[in-house]
């Protein structure tokens, strides 16, 4: 069966370094500083502080993948999970919620948790992310079947968006470790198939971009294209692309390998970004 290189691990303290004092010191070092550098992009980017999943999640990409503080603040800034619905009375704010309850808790929201998750984005300034960890810490999500049957539907959801299969057993098992142990989320999982050998030499089109590494070069279609483009707008700018915009971003994304994140930063260089948050 076909099983998907791990491109991102879990780092697991004193095991696999040799069991030297020099090396458990240079690790201690590198999660030092690597945690340093993620409650700073935390605080200055989603406004709080990283829970222990988004700690785990960050500091394996940081200390394995070599990411930089900088590239942590571009991935929390290009992520829908973290985009902010205060004052928003739309639409985008129950589609959030029913993400979250579909994947973490398998089912549609009830009217009052809907209510009541709204209110909280609306008020208080609360993401997808926050209503993801709160489900989280409820009773229903509590038994181990739960968090199993969880990581399942997360895994299944990101193969048929990018891959567009079933995940095979060995996929599902290894990444169901990584889900429940090591925090990853559908938007890490994404970014992990969009690189693998299978989704290059398949060509196949990824509904959504990934970034740093996985800019997918020749292997956007205009649709796709289009549709991070009109993501990035309504995340920095808060409305749709003009005609002018959509059409040169897309070239960007389809001719040049731009990636979602490199839209966003685009859009916050912007004069109207600029007039829009002085």
């Amino acid at each position: 069966m076909r099983l998907i290189a791990v491109v991102l691990t879990g780092i697991i303290l004193g095991a696999g370094y040799g069991g030297t004092a020099l090396a458990q010191g240079t690790l201690m070092a590198q999660v030092g500083g690597a945690d340093a550098a993620i409650v700073r992009s935390f605080r200055s980017v989603v406004g709080r502080e990283p829970t222990d999943r988004e700690l785990l999640r960050y500091r394996a990409l940081m200390i394995r993948n070599g990411w930089s503080e900088a590239d942590v603040r571009t991935d929390l800034r290009a992520r829908t999970d973290y985009r902010k619905f205060r004052n928003d009375t739309g639409t985008r704010p129950t589609a959030a919620v029913r993400s979250a309850y579909q994947d973490i808790l398998g089912r549609e929201p009830d009217a009052e948790g809907l209510r009541n998750y709204r209110a909280k984005m609306a008020r208080e300034g609360w993401t997808e992310q926050d209503v993801r960890d709160d489900l989280r810490r409820s009773a229903e999500y509590a038994s181990l079947t739960g968090r199993t049957a969880s990581a399942d539907r997360i895994i299944r959801r990101a193969y048929m968006d990018v891959l567009h299969r079933e995940p095979d057993p060995e996929g599902l098992a290894e990444y169901r470790r990584q889900i429940i142990e090591n925090g990853w989320e559908y938007h890490d999982l994404r970014q992990v198939l969009a690189r693998s050998e299978e989704r290059r030499s398949s060509g196949g089109a990824v509904r959504s971009g990934g970034y740093r590494g996985g800019a997918l070069r020749g292997g956007v279609s205009d649709s796709d294209a289009s549709a991070m483009v009109r993501r990035a707008y309504l995340s920095v700018l808060n409305r749709e692309p003009d005609a002018v915009g959509l059409r040169d971003y897309t070239a960007k994304v389809v001719r040049e390998g731009w990636t979602e994140a490199q839209v966003v930063r685009a859009l916050r260089d912007s004069a109207e970004y600029r007039a829009k948050n002085r």
